[in-house]
């Protein structure tokens, strides 16, 4: 009898959590990790400051809780200034904390469709350092011409840094484009000095190949107000490209048990350039695995070509597929073809 209740004592307690051994031999219930039930609570913001979503499927309901600072894996903070004299760049400190530099491929002339592909259509790179116990956390991605690719690449394995992501945001453009995404963690110059490594292959390349400009002007003729109201966000225009981010509120990104943050997080973000007449939309959506056929079926329904389907990191918690898009014709149209992509996206994700 003595043995029947011991069992049932323990199996009691088992059910409840994991069991671990005591000093003395004896069975006690372990806590389940604090983080447990609140792994999927998270928010994910846009890069810098988040435009305002109207009615969007994917906001929440009511306002999230605040959400904790991210975590950095210790007490270290970043010296930004020898991040800079590293890279040879100056980037700015985000709300996040973390420390992002912009590299726009203005080097690159690369035309499609008769459009310009400026940076802000979608070729832009950006570096992103987070303090870490080991130095620092570094994410980024640059958008590279062909003849660029291989040498990026090795830049990258012999710094130490880890290409984790090769994909085009585009078919047919020439020259040929393609987007690298890297990471790397530990000491926060040496990392600056492997993004210096890889600007510095990209520079030497260009001076001795350098690309021509696409005839014609570049030139936007959109209507901004009625794009705001058929994407249901509020974009930003600068005379080329109407350009929007498109946060989901009900996704945060981890990595190595680190929370990545608004800036070091990926987002979804679509830009329009031309005429009310004729025009291209590029893009790329955001999304988790199982909406990733629906939004492809609404895209190809509205005719926007769907040019790549990628993930961005190896580690990534939840797993991230993103999908990108490039089309052409009446703004009117490739907007509302865009808000029912988004529209397949379940409420709250």
């Amino acid at each position: 009898m003595r043995r029947i209740v011991v069992l049932v004592a323990v199996l009691g307690v088992a059910g409840c959590g994991l069991m671990k051994k005591t000093d003395d031999g004896a069975l006690q219930a372990e806590a389940p990790p604090a983080n447990a039930a609140a792994k999927d609570d998270g928010a994910l913001a846009s890069k810098g400051t988040a435009p305002a979503i109207k009615g969007a499927p994917f906001a929440a309901a009511t306002a999230p809780a605040p959400a904790a600072p991210p975590a950095t894996g210790g007490t270290t903070t970043l010296d930004t200034r020898a991040i800079d004299e590293a890279t040879g760049l100056t980037g700015a400190v985000m709300p996040d904390g973390a420390y992002r530099i912009t590299k726009p491929r203005g080097d690159l002339k690369v035309a499609l469709d008769g459009f310009t592909i400026t940076p802000r259509m979608g070729l832009a790179g950006w570096v992103a350092f987070r303090p870490h116990s080991s130095g620092a956390m570094l994410r980024g991605v640059m958008p590279v011409a062909a003849d660029e690719l291989q040498t990026v690449v090795s830049a990258l394995a012999n710094a130490g840094l880890e290409p984790t992501a090769l994909h085009p945001h585009f078919v047919g453009e020439e020259p040929r484009t393609a987007f690298v995404h890297f990471s790397g963690l530990g000491n926060t110059v040496a990392l600056a000095r492997g993004v210096r490594d890889v600007l510095d292959g990209i520079v030497r390349i260009r001076a001795a190949r350098p690309t021509k400009a696409p005839a014609g002007e570049i030139r936007s003729d959109l209507d901004v107000a009625r794009l705001d109201t058929a994407l249901g966000a509020r974009g930003e225009h600068d005379g080329q490209v109407y350009r929007v981010a498109i946060p989901r509120s009900d996704l945060h990104v981890t990595e190595l048990g680190v929370e990545l943050g608004a800036t070091m997080s990926p987002t979804s973000w679509a830009a329009f350039q031309g005429n009310s007449e004729r025009s291209a939309v590029a893009g790329e959506l955001m999304l988790l695995p199982a909406e990733v056929q629906h939004v492809i079926h609404a895209l190809r329904e509205a005719h926007i070509g769907v040019v790549g389907i990628h993930d961005e990191s190896m580690r990534e918690e939840p797993r991230l597929v993103f999908v990108s898009f490039w089309g052409v014709g009446r703004p009117d149209a490739l907007a509302a073809g865009v808000r029912k992509a988004l529209d397949q996206l379940p409420h709250g994700g």
